[in-house]
């Protein structure tokens, strides 16, 4: 058995011999690519203060002794804390997991996460150091109250960080820890997380390092709701983003998205401009003047929205031509609509050029979204049959209920299936009951969201490629799939019973949006790839990115509706 499988092996027997309010999951990909594993607490994300969410990690140089020590740590905590309700205790029992499991152990190979926090951008396609970017991501995201780094050493040694509470940092005999350590770094405020994050390093024989690890645990759970203990920064962030009102995290991405149509249009931006007009109908607003300036250059002359061959992401990027119609009721916005939805092949040929001749689960949103509208603007069939006959056709979906990307892609990538549910949304926001293919088109809408509600993290997120747990949790898909889920609730075609879903799917998308409307790790532009791999290192995109503002812009106007 491999040292990955049998340790694997050894953390999920500690699970079901310890740890039973626990569960093996994934917090990162490693650059031989391996998933980095962690025993994470069905608490870890649960923000409400009732429990102190404690994180342990070790194994930094990746040597047996350091994993031992942490097993051995576990076991030993498991056995001595058993208040769940009190310390919620997730393990990340080997950071450096390339070093444990590979044949050598060169010095820079175990060294490589003992410094460099934060991590400089490269996120997650560094070429050198990718677990670098996912542990800190990681964390900032997890947002524990307290971090503790177990490690081996000659002495005993204790060192915390900047952000530790005083009966750490007041003891004589505990140090300050190296500023761009993980620990050191997770003391301080930085544009790539959410807030400083208290943590101490302790470093020694197994049995010192095990018994001061205790000693301080008990200290937490004696401090542990009073001044001695307060929470995090990151922990009160997380409280600020997810307390938001759909109001007021729609003001903010509005104030940054859907300002540009740039030609040739496209959905990236398209959405956004759809999107602030939402916003303003919802508050019963005016639509803002700019928005007009913006497109009706486009809507005199629709030939200068493209040039001679549109592709479907480009007709996809008139949708905000619907809304423009529906609030001022000018037929200059219908008439572009149908314009460029007739630009889709109508003799049936399959896919309707332009779409992909591979079947691509871009064009469900793409044509789900025009061929809708422009039914519901004429009530002319053709556009339903067009629509129905591509989605009945496309035999990407799975037995788990999950797409491929294409019938040559067998990938399960997020944004991916976050097109297969926006576009199976929009099409059922259009298509009558009695139409003929309702049900079959229904079916796989349920279908597909009973396969994701299995792969959804913990934290709420969906991961880049939903079958791989590990790979980066990604924010285009998971607002996607919420707006998909808000819609179908809307409609009564979902019952209530999907509302915690939804509401686990907004948690995680606010958190990922700042307060001044930036974004954090939507996967940038994708077509199809050729392995897996591809998708894992395709960069997430943080700060402003057209593409994942755009979205989640469309996800939170949905979610008005629910506050």
């Amino acid at each position: 058995m491999s040292l990955s499988k049998l340790l694997e092996s050894k953390i999920l027997n500690l699970i079901r011999l310890s740890l039973d309010s626990s569960d093996m999951s994934y917090c990162g990909i490693t650059k031989a690519g391996y998933q980095i594993p962690v025993i994470l607490n069905r608490n870890a994300y649960d923000f409400s203060g009732d429990c102190t969410r404690i994180l342990i990690i070790g194994g930094i140089h990746g040597t047996d002794g350091d994993v031992q020590l942490m097993l051995d740590a576990i076991e030993t905590i498991a056995g001595n804390f058993n208040d769940v309700n009190a310390l919620s205790m997730s393990y990340i029992p080997c950071l450096n997991y390339d070093s444990y499991v590979g044949d050598q152990k060169p010095p820079q190979l175990q060294q490589k996460l003992t410094h460099g926090f934060p991590p400089a951008g490269n996120y997650f396609f560094d070429d050198e150091i990718p677990e670098s970017r996912y542990i800190w991501r990681w964390i900032s995201y997890q947002a524990p109250d307290f971090v503790i780094e177990l490690s081996l050493g000659e002495s005993l040694e204790i060192e915390s960080n900047e952000a530790s509470p005083s009966f750490i940092n007041d003891v004589d005999t505990v140090s300050r820890v190296s500023d761009d350590s993980l620990i050191g770094a997770l003391g301080r405020k930085h544009i790539s997380n959410l807030g400083a994050i208290p943590g101490v390093r302790i470093t020694g024989a197994s049995s010192q390092v095990i018994s001061e690890t205790v000693a301080l645990l008990r200290k937490v759970q004696n401090l542990r709701g009073t001044d001695g203990f307060p929470s995090s920064h990151a922990v009160a962030a997380i409280h600020k983003r997810t307390d938001r009102t759909a109001v007021e995290v729609s003001e903010a991405l509005a104030s940054q998205f859907g300002y540009r149509l740039d030609s040739p249009i496209n959905y990236v931006q398209g959405v956004g401009v759809s999107g602030r007009i939402r916003l303003a109908e919802y508050l019963s607003r005016p639509v803002p003047d700019d928005i007009y300036q913006l497109v009706d250059s486009y809507v005199d002359n629709p030939s200068t929205s493209f040039g001679d061959r549109p592709g479907s992401a480009s007709l996809a990027g008139a949708v905000w031509a619907d809304d423009l119609f529906r609030v001022t009721q000018d037929q200059r916005y219908k008439k572009y609509l149908l314009d460029l939805t007739d630009r889709f092949d109508s003799d049936f040929s399959n896919p309707p050029a332009p779409a992909d001749p591979k079947w691509r689960t871009e064009d469900m949103f793409m044509l789900g979204s025009m061929m809708g509208r422009s039914y519901a603007l004429t009530e002319e069939r053709r556009y339903l049959d067009i629509l129905t006959h591509f989605i009945v056709n496309m035999n990407t979906q799975q037995t788990s209920g999950l797409y491929w990307h294409d019938r040559e892609t067998p990938f399960y990538w997020g944004r991916g299936n976050g097109f297969a549910v926006l576009g199976l949304a929009e099409t059922l926001t259009y298509l009558p009951q009695s139409y003929p293919l309702y049900s079959d088109i229904f079916l796989m809408y349920e279908k597909l969201l009973s396969g994701l509600l299995h792969y959804q993290n913990l934290s709420g997120c969906y991961n880049q490629i939903i079958t791989l747990p590990g790979s980066y949790q990604e924010l285009t898909s998971t607002c996607m799939i919420g707006y998909g889920v808000a819609r179908g609730i809307k409609l009564g075609l979902l019952d209530q019973s999907y509302i915690p879903f939804l509401e686990s799917l907004w948690n995680a998308a606010k958190a990922k949006i700042t307060e001044t409307g930036d974004v954090v790790d939507g996967c940038t532009g994708t077509g199809a790839l050729e392995t897996e791999h591809e998708y894992i290192i395709r960069e997430a995109m943080s700060g402003y990115d057209d593409r994942t503002g755009s979205l989640a812009l469309w996800f939170s106007v949905e979610m008005i509706q629910f506050d």
